[in-house]
């Protein structure tokens, strides 16, 4: 029984360890609506690349967000070090905006370009940081 016991506390803090490994964040970049109203957000990403005029900025949107609901707007490991968000809810006006222009257009769009054009408005993004993780949450909150 005392060796029972023994094995029984050497392996708590493993199986405890094992647990906290699934709670760990999902791989990709998820973006949750904390607010009480449905929201739109779009993504972007600098490629780092230049086409000549500037560097490449690859933009897309929109997610609908209903309230307190996430989506992931990157699946899989995260490969960059900072990713760009932007948000809006179209009934109160209210923006989750940052400093980092990039294009949209009011439909759903994918673009990619240095500059926007005559069809594209700029909207300021958010930059968030990951550093060197696999998964991350952000939080659009009221």
């Amino acid at each position: 029984m005392t060796k029972l016991v023994s094995v029984i506390a050497l392996l708590l803090p493993i199986c405890a360890a094992g647990a906290a490994a699934q709670q760990r964040a999902p791989e990709g970049f998820r973006a949750c609506n904390l607010t009480p109203r449905e929201i739109e957000v779009a993504k972007a990403l600098d490629t780092g690349v230049s086409d000549g005029v500037g560097r490449v900025v690859i933009s897309e949107g929109w997610y609908k967000l209903p309230p307190n609901a996430c989506t992931f707007l990157w699946t899989g490991p995260l490969q960059y070090n900072h990713y760009l968000v932007y948000a809006q809810d179209k009934v109160s006006g209210r923006e989750w905006a940052g400093t980092i222009p990039a294009c949209v257009t009011p439909q759903a769009f994918t673009i990619r370009a240095s500059t926007c054009g005559a069809n594209h408005q700029r909207r300021l993004f958010s930059q968030v940081a990951v550093g060197r993780q696999n998964g991350w949450t952000h939080n659009f909150t009221p």
